[in-house]
């Protein structure tokens, strides 16, 4: 069960999108403000890698972690 709970908002490609923020959206969300100090501290020395990998953590934590609040962690899909 999420924490907030704001309801059904609408439907995206057949899912039904709703805010519930859960311990797990909150834990992704917090490793993704990690990936974004990391990202920043990469820019700051020039570490080539370490801006790739900072993007791509960034990238995908931050992506997952909306997603995870929207559809309360996990999607409803139905036939």
């Amino acid at each position: 069960m999420p924490f907030i709970d704001s309801g059904k908002l609408g439907k995206l490609f057949g899912i039904d999108i709703h805010i519930g923020v859960n311990i797990f959206a909150i834990l992704m969300f917090l490793v993704f403000l990690l990936a974004l100090k990391g990202l920043m501290h990469s820019f700051k020395t020039k570490n080539l890698l370490g801006i790739i990998f900072g993007l791509l953590a960034a990238a995908s934590f931050g992506f997952f972690s909306i997603a995870t609040m929207l559809t309360y962690g996990y999607p409803i899909l139905h036939h």
